[in-house]
């Protein structure tokens, strides 16, 4: 790389930086947590426990941040869904998929 794509990558990374925050929220067992680990590592594990109140995890890709609020989707979490949404750039509403089955 040559010093002058340098100088544009520095300057790009000044001008292009984009934070964000979203919070994950949706029925218990809904796949919530499976996406921010997708999203984060980029691999999907079945063996998952329930998230309990709340975890947030930070993941940067390029000069994009992203501030993900997975919110626990039992009936006694979902009182402080509302605390975890305002201000965010996004919500993400999961619902649980049944499985298709034929008869």
């Amino acid at each position: 790389m040559g010093l002058w794509e340098a100088f544009l990558n520095w300057l790009r990374s000044l001008f292009f930086k984009q934070e964000m925050e979203l919070s994950l929220i949706g029925l218990q067992n809904a796949g919530k947590t499976s996406l921010v680990n997708v999203v984060a590592t980029g691999g999907y594990s079945e063996d998952m426990i329930p998230t309990v109140g709340f975890n947030m995890r930070k993941v940067t890709k390029g000069n994009v941040t992203i501030k993900l609020w997975d919110l626990g989707g039992q009936p006694r979490f979902r009182s402080m869904w509302e605390r975890y949404c305002r201000a965010v750039s996004a919500i993400v509403y999961g619902t649980y998929s049944f499985p298709v089955t034929t008869l």
